[in-house]
């Protein structure tokens, strides 16, 4: 249950270069009601060039997301930073990026966020911890506390930069009353549903 995932394990087009990371990105923020901190953009074309065109191998094997954490906790200063880092980087950009393919895993996109926040929170405190408590410690809470809104940026940079493909509309949909994404119900439009109001109707008008 909610395994690694290798960056290669979906269809990518690898030749994508950092240049067009920043251009997608900045189109995606342009559709979100927040301003991300120039810091958090730029972060993010660093995360997706190293995820996507490096395919790393995720950070622990088999290991789930919550072992990687307990695992991660067990350690102390600059390590656990890095590995909590690691560990937030890899659910940011799997629920983000490869939000598709959480669709037909055993876990939710609400798994990564939660593991995800955590392993952020713990970053800020290692900084805090070592003295750092400047530009650094701020990106990282606002990982944080801004988790899905990142994610949703990066799920439409993803679907910009793969091929078109037919889309798993009951897992979108499901996905979109758990949610209320504005991205899933777009998707919904699109292929032709309208999506109900999440306050009580539990099937397409």
């Amino acid at each position: 249950m909610g395994q690694f995932r290798r960056a290669d394990s979906v269809q990518i087009d690898h030749s994508v270069p950092r240049a067009v990371f920043a251009e997608l990105l900045a189109g995606a923020v342009n559709r979100v009601r927040w301003q991300p901190s120039p810091m958090a953009i730029a972060y993010l074309v660093e995360l997706l060039d190293e995820r996507v065109l490096e395919s790393p191998d995720g950070l622990g094997g088999e290991q789930t997301l919550a072992e990687a954490l307990l695992a991660a906790q067990r350690d102390r200063g600059v390590e656990r930073i890095r590995r909590m880092r690691g560990l937030g980087d890899h659910a940011l950009f799997v629920s983000g990026f490869l939000a598709d393919s959480v669709l037909s895993g055993a876990v939710d996109a609400g798994y990564y966020q939660q593991i995800g926040c955590s392993a952020y929170a713990d970053v800020v405190d290692g900084l805090r911890g070592q003295g750092e408590a400047g530009n650094w410690a701020r990106l990282y809470r606002e990982l944080e506390d801004r988790f899905a809104e990142f994610a949703e940026i990066l799920a439409e940079v993803g679907d910009r930069t793969r091929p078109a493909r037919p889309q798993n509309l009951l897992g979108v949909y499901d996905r979109y009353l758990r949610t209320g994404s504005a991205r899933d119900r777009d998707l919904l439009l699109r292929a032709g549903y309208l999506p109900p109001d999440r306050s009580g109707l539990r099937w397409w008008q």
